[in-house]
Parts: structure tokens; C-alpha cells; sequence
């Protein structure tokens, strides 16, 4: 039976790798090498489940009360703004009504992030699912990047200049507490197509990396997946090398094409792949891989202005369409 200093070791573990995980998430996002943030952002993933893997043990064998040298009057919600106790604030809860803390939080750009939060015990989705996220009294709903069978929760958010959540987001902290509602609605794989064409603008890629995830987790075969992926700038694809390795190594079941639309902008020099904005892609590319309506169901997630275009194009060929609206 665990004691009183197992439980102390344990602790104390999880908290040194939520500050090694804090390290890393500011060392992946000042990397320029793509190799290198690739290689940060294994190690981050695997630092994640192994503080997941402690605190599940910490709270099967901890008797309640306080913990470490906290007084015994603490609030355990409000002390995870205290860098102490931060690997307290991790404790993978059992309910979402618990609240969850953040994780690992990286800065893509100026106006995208990246953050992760464990996922409660009770919290079950299908892949492509949404769930409403809460903090500082301020709710939206972000589609889920990760798939069913990982530990944690993961988001891509971009930040709204003004927006009352985007400025929540923008201030928030890793071991600061979010609040999460059940999983809903979202764009979810429809296997009785055996293509799937996926078209997103920058955090619409969300829900079709979750399904993508999932499947290939299952070890299901039978499907293609066709993903193209629309931004600015380059530095927008927050999922690229993950993307472009994924389709390097299931070239018969992903293809991966990202384009930018300001290939022009000195923020894009050095790009070598699909110039234009992709809705203007869809029907050259529907031609390319020869996509039929009778054999492909497409999704488009993103913003209203693109999802209207690739609905315009493909809806009189008899393509069905599932969309979400990220406006």
C-alpha cells in the first residue's frame, strides 16, 4: 500500500514535469527549425501523459485533504495561480464540472494557440466533435484537435482582435483553470463513403485531424481522406508537419494539400506549394483525383465567406455537404 511518502514523490514528479512541459512550450515556439518543433512537440505530448499517469495514481491512493505544504485552509481551485502548486492544479479530475487546468499552452502566432487540458474521466465524444470552453466567466465553443483515445483535451484557437474570449485566451497561463460543457454537434466521418474531401481555413482543420487521429488509431482501412487547407501565411498551418507526415506515411489513405493566398507577402518567401485561397482549389482538385458525388462526402469548416464558396461549387455537382461555421 502507497504511504504518505510515495504519495509526496508522486507529487512531487508531476509537478517538476508540468515546469519541464512549460520549458518546452516556450522552446518549441521560439524554434525556426521545423524538425526541431516537431521533435519539442513529441517530447511535450509524452511529458503530458506521463504527469497524466502520475496524478491518476496520486488520486487513487491519496486520502482527501491537503496536500504538500499547503495550508489547510487553502481554496485547491483558486491556488492554481501559485507556480507551488501548480502540478496540484493537474490532477486529472473525475468529473468536467470539476474544471480542468491547462497543460501546455504554445503561441503559433500572435493571433493562434495551441493549448492542452486533461480530459475528466466522464468526458466521452466521437471524434469531430465541439465542446464549450469557459474562463474568466467567458464561454465559446472550440472544435476538439485530439482524438477520443488520447489523454488530453486538445485546442487550436485563433485570436480575435477585441474579442472578450480571445483576451481570456490571451492572458491565460499554463496550471490556470478552464471550465468545459459536454461534447457536442461537430462534423463526424461518415463511413458509408469511401472518400472524404476535407477543406478548411487555418483553425478549421481542427475536427478533421481528430477524425484523422481516430481513425488511423482504429486501424480501420476502406476510406481516403482528401484534406486541403487554406491560410495567409505559412506560419498559420498549426498542424503541417503532423499533416505532411501523416500523408507520407498512409499515402494510400491521406493526402495533404495546404495553399496560401498571399503567396506574394514577404511572410510567405520560400513557399513552394499551392498558391490562392482554398475554395478556388476544390473543383481543379475534385478533377485531379477524380472525386465523384456518388463515392465522396465532403466537409468544409471554417469561416462563413469560404464555406458559401465551396457550397456554391459543390452542391450543383451533387456533392453532399456537412459544414461548421467558425464566424
Amino acid at each position: 500500500m502507497a504511504n504518505e511518502s510515495d504519495i509526496r514523490r508522486a507529487r512531487k514528479g508531476a509537478e517538476d514535469n508540468l515546469a519541464v512541459l512549460e520549458t518546452l512550450s516556450g522552446a518549441t515556439e521560439s524554434s525556426v527549425d521545423s524538425d526541431l518543433k516537431l521533435l519539442l512537440a513529441g517530447i511535450s505530448r509524452r511529458r503530458s501523459d506521463q504527469t497524466l499517469r502520475l496524478l491518476d495514481w496520486v488520486n487513487r491512493h491519496e486520502v482527501a485533504g491537503p496536500v504538500l505544504d499547503a495550508p489547510a485552509n487553502s481554496d485547491r481551485v483558486s491556488r492554481s495561480e501559485s507556480p507551488q502548486v501548480a502540478g496540484d492544479a493537474v490532477a486529472r479530475p473525475a468529473t468536467a464540472a470539476e474544471g480542468v487546468p491547462v497543460l501546455a499552452r504554445r503561441d503559433v502566432t500572435p493571433e493562434l494557440i495551441q493549448f492542452t487540458v486533461p480530459r475528466p474521466q466522464d468526458f466521452n465524444f466521437i471524434a469531430g466533435q465541439s465542446v464549450k470552453v469557459g474562463i474568466g466567466g467567458i464561454r465559446r465553443s472550440f472544435s476538439l484537435v485530439s482524438a477520443p483515445h488520447e489523454p488530453v483535451l486538445e485546442f487550436f484557437v485563433e485570436l480575435v482582435p477585441g474579442g472578450q474570449m480571445s483576451e481570456q485566451l490571451r492572458r491565460m497561463r499554463v496550471g490556470e483553470r478552464v471550465a468545459l460543457g459536454p461534447p457536442k454537434g461537430g462534423l463526424r466521418l461518415d463511413p458509408g463513403f469511401p472518400n472524404h474531401l476535407m477543406v478548411s481555413t487555418v483553425t478549421g482543420i481542427n475536427p478533421f485531424i481528430s477524425i484523422l487521429r481516430d481513425y488511423l488509431h482504429q486501424g480501420r482501412t476502406g476510406h481516403r481522406f482528401h484534406l486541403l487547407q487554406g491560410a495567409s501565411y505559412q506560419n498559420e498551418f498549426g498542424y503541417r508537419e503532423e499533416l505532411e507526415r501523416l500523408a507520407a506515411a498512409h499515402p494510400e489513405v491521406i493526402t495533404y494539400v495546404p495553399t496560401v493566398s498571399r503567396p506574394d507577402e514577404p511572410a510567405n518567401q520560400g513557399w513552394s506549394g499551392e498558391t490562392g485561397r482554398v475554395d478556388t482549389q476544390v473543383v481543379e482538385y475534385l478533377r485531379r483525383a477524380g472525386l465523384d458525388s456518388g463515392s465522396t462526402l465532403a466537409y468544409a469548416c471554417g469561416h462563413s465567406g469560404m464555406l458559401d464558396a465551396v457550397g456554391r461549387q459543390l452542391v450543383p455537382l451533387g456533392f453532399q455537404l456537412s459544414t461548421e461555421n467558425y464566424d
